[in-house]
């Protein structure tokens, strides 16, 4: 009967060894995966400061091969600030230009810095209209392009 039991003991400190081993492996494996995905976050963000260095350096001169990606960026960009002084002014804010604070459109001087407030002329009558989710997220379809194509990319 001992020898049972000795043989029971040895199967047992077998398997603790294993899943020990295992267990091991497992987070060896876990503190990888976390250092590429680190790492590849770090690429991600250079790329970006990248790309916004050669946007901010060269976004008047840009090399043909990238002149579209130049001029989209820039587009983009003057349609965001348009957006944000139409949501300025559904809220009745008007920006300080040299502070950046939101000031009620009433205020005629920055309640933070005190400058004199430069307050847009109010847009020409124009009929509202409403804003598709797809435009909004910037799916809308583009010329001899089908929707679903749009939205692989």
């Amino acid at each position: 009967m001992s020898d049972f039991f000795k043989n029971v003991k040895e199967t047992i400190t077998e398997t603790g060894k294993t899943v020990g081993e295992k267990t091991k492996q497992v987070g060896n494996a876990a503190k990888l995966n976390a250092k590429i995905i680190a790492s590849e976050h770090s690429i991600s963000d250079n790329y970006t400061i990248l790309g916004k260095y050669y946007y901010d350096t060269y976004k008047d001169n840009p090399d043909e091969s990238v002149a579209e990606n130049v001029n989209s960026i820039t587009a983009s960009m003057e349609t965001i600030k348009e957006m944000k002084g139409q949501l300025l002014a559904i809220k009745g804010l008007v920006k300080c230009a040299e502070c950046g604070a939101d000031c009620p459109f009433e205020d005629n001087f920055c309640g933070k810095c005190g400058a004199k407030l430069e307050k847009p002329e109010p847009p020409a009558a124009e009929p509202e209209e409403d804003i598709s989710d797809e435009e909004l997220l910037g799916f809308e379809e583009k010329e001899g392009e089908s929707k679903e194509d749009s939205e692989l990319f």
